[in-house]
């Protein structure tokens, strides 16, 4: 799992290497389409992992709570850094207008992910019910064939003594 995080961290300082190089020579946002796209997939393969460290932390990390707690506020804030960074740029550029619709489209595909999500899971919870209730029945109606025979087997038994 360690190695894991470090792989993911070093992607992230890659890319942000890459974005940081073409903001310094002063290269058109749209040229860095691709130094952005990578540096958006670390970005969310970072957090997802924070997040899973965070949820599994029993020995999803074998080292001190006090280092694993520097490592997740490090890289969270440098996200933060390299998104306050390329907004900048964007204004810089006279582009703000771009980014503040590149952020309203970001939330719109994030509530949708989050609702489909939501969605999925409630299928999911009304499915296991129904298998439950099905279980359930099935249970019941073998209980009462049994007790039907063992009934039926002492009835036959009291009949022939």
């Amino acid at each position: 799992m360690i190695g894991e995080i470090a792989l993911l961290i070093k992607g992230l300082d890659t890319a942000c290497q890459l974005v940081r190089a073409g903001l310094d020579r002063k290269k058109a946002i749209e040229d860095m389409g691709g130094e952005i796209s990578s540096f958006f997939a670390s970005k969310e393969a970072v957090e997802a992992k924070i997040v899973e460290v965070k949820k599994h932390n029993k020995d999803a990390y074998l080292g001190s709570a006090l280092e694993e707690a520097i490592q997740i506020e490090q890289q969270s804030q440098k996200i933060e850094n390299m998104m306050k960074t390329i907004a900048q740029e964007y204004s810089r550029q006279g582009k703000s207008h771009k980014w503040l619709a590149v952020q309203k489209n970001a939330a719109k595909i994030q509530k949708a992910r989050d609702s489909s999500y939501i969605e999925a899971i409630r299928r999911k919870v009304i499915q296991d019910r129904k298998d439950d209730d099905f279980y359930l029945g099935v249970k019941l109606i073998a209980g009462l064939v049994l007790l039907m025979v063992g009934i039926a087997g002492l009835v036959f038994a009291l009949a022939l003594n």
